[in-house]
């Protein structure tokens, strides 16, 4: 832009003083070439240097030819090596601009000392400008970095948060099954000896020759042994269930024997909310029921996407039976899991038979942010 404006200042005092010609505009085109293949192409300092060089040649031969006017394009040829920043540049310009203040008539001093300050004002200005936007971009280079930072830092705050309250909430619950098991689980096992020292004594003295008598007694302890070992797998698999939610998953798939089954999982299956993972898995483990009851299949497909929105469990197989889907016990039970999570389930037998349950989630984040 700094040199068209001074080229077409030049071209104006070639036209005001009658110097105007066609080998003036030639001189003025060759000179705009340089500039733009100098300012746009050349990066090398020497490079630039030489189109510098070529320029005050070509400014020579104008001033030869068409006149001083073309003394005004040497600040703007020279200012270039502003930038670069280097004591020898700068004693460069202000050489050639000194020895050519001293070259050209009297009559245009006044222009041509005027040409420089514009020219290397507009450069210093322009120069600042572009110091400041590079600052400015940097600035918010690095104001970016540290919102990034602060997301990596918020992202990490919330995941130990989670982290922190499934911890509390399986330290709860083993404390829940330790006190169940160290005081019904005791007094069961305790009324159960009692139950058979009873048993022992009542034998001794002829009592149990009573057939009724005999039947209560043996339904009594048959019933606090059930309770005792029902308590005792309840306490065992609420304990197995603190490991990973991920284990029981691929337990129950590996028990499954009818037919070849593949399992896809997403997400972390660990931050599900035990209620709902428990309804899922009762869920699972009535659809892979029904494959094996009602179906032909020989591939079944389970996927179990975990998002902290929602989640979803698809159960498809490749069966060929087709008909309309009747309603059974099963089905009424998986509907009735579903509503009682909120979810909703979709089943097809088009194309196999295919179950797919939409757990909607309220995001743990927004109850973080709630609270705080």
């Amino acid at each position: 832009m700094l040199s068209f404006i001074i080229s077409a200042y030049t071209l104006w005092s070639l036209y005001e003083d009658g110097k105007l010609s066609k080998i003036a505009i030639l001189f003025l085109l060759l000179f705009l070439s340089l500039e733009f293949l100098k300012t746009e192409y050349l990066k090398s300092i020497y490079h630039t240097a030489a189109a510098v060089f070529a320029e005050l040649i070509i400014i020579f031969f104008a001033i030869f030819l068409c006149g001083w006017e073309f003394s005004f394009l040497i600040p703007t040829a020279v200012c270039t090596f502003l930038h670069h920043r280097n004591k020898l540049s700068i004693y460069s310009i202000a050489s050639i601009l000194f020895i050519s203040l001293f070259l050209i008539p009297s009559k245009m001093v006044r222009e041509y000392v005027f040409v420089c300050v514009f020219v290397f004002s507009l450069k210093l200005v322009t120069q600042m400008l572009k110091t400041t936007k590079h600052e400015y971009l940097e600035k918010i280079d690095h104001l970016r970095l540290l919102n990034l930072q602060l997301s990596k830092l918020k992202t990490q705050l919330l995941e130990s948060q989670q982290t922190i309250e499934r911890l509390a909430a399986q330290n709860k619950q083993m404390k829940i099954a330790t006190s169940l098991h160290d005081t019904v689980g005791h007094n069961l096992a305790a009324l159960n000896i009692q139950l058979n020292a009873i048993k022992s004594l009542l034998e001794k003295k002829g009592v149990l020759e009573d057939a009724q008598i005999s039947q209560i007694i043996s339904s009594c302890l048959q019933q606090t042994q059930t309770s005792y070992e029902s308590l005792r797998k309840f306490v065992y698999s609420m304990k197995n269930s603190f490991e990973t939610k991920e284990k029981y998953l691929s337990q129950l798939i590996e028990n499954f024997n009818f037919c070849n089954i593949t399992l896809n999982r997403s997400g972390d299956i660990e931050n599900i909310p035990s209620h709902v993972f428990e309804n899922l898995m009762a869920i699972l483990k009535e659809a892979l029921l029904n494959v094996a009851k009602h179906s032909n299949a020989t591939q079944v497909a389970v996927s179990l996407e975990s998002k902290p929105a929602y989640v979803r469990l698809a159960v498809h197989d490749n069966g060929k039976k087709k008909g309309e889907i009747k309603e059974g016990v099963g089905l009424m039970s998986i509907k009735l899991r579903a509503k009682s999570m909120g979810a909703t389930v979709n089943i097809d037998n088009h194309a196999g038979f295919s179950i797919v349950v939409f757990v909607p989630l309220k995001s743990r984040r927004e109850d973080y942010f709630e609270k705080t």
